[in-house]
């Protein structure tokens, strides 16, 4: 998997029995990103991240910037990452387009 520009490109596995990701059974397979998210603005600023056209709003990350995405369609889903520190923010979106969804086998 690599990041290029405002793109993510690789071949994602479809993941069956993943419980790491959801208590909810419908959610526990799938094709899955797993990756951490390096701050820009320094200590003590805020990071959500959201797959835009997904189940759930942006969520929250904890303090090891680390994340793991379900991802069904790399055509109409996107990553959104917001920082906000005091009155600065900064946002980006990366396309999935650049990703392989591999089929459930």
């Amino acid at each position: 998997m690599n990041f290029v520009g405002d793109q993510i490109n690789g071949t994602l596995k479809y993941v069956t029995g993943y419980t790491g990701f959801s208590g909810n059974p419908d959610y526990q397979e799938g094709n899955f990103l797993a990756f951490k998210v390096a701050p820009s603005l320094g200590e003590g600023a805020a990071y959500t991240i959201e797959v835009v056209n997904g189940h759930s709003g942006p969520v929250q990350l904890d303090s090891d910037m680390n994340a793991v995405i379900r991802i069904e369609s790399n055509s109409t889903q996107s990553l959104k990452i917001v920082g906000t520190k005091g009155d600065d923010s900064v946002t980006r979106i990366y396309s999935f387009a650049g990703l392989t969804l591999e089929a459930e086998s």
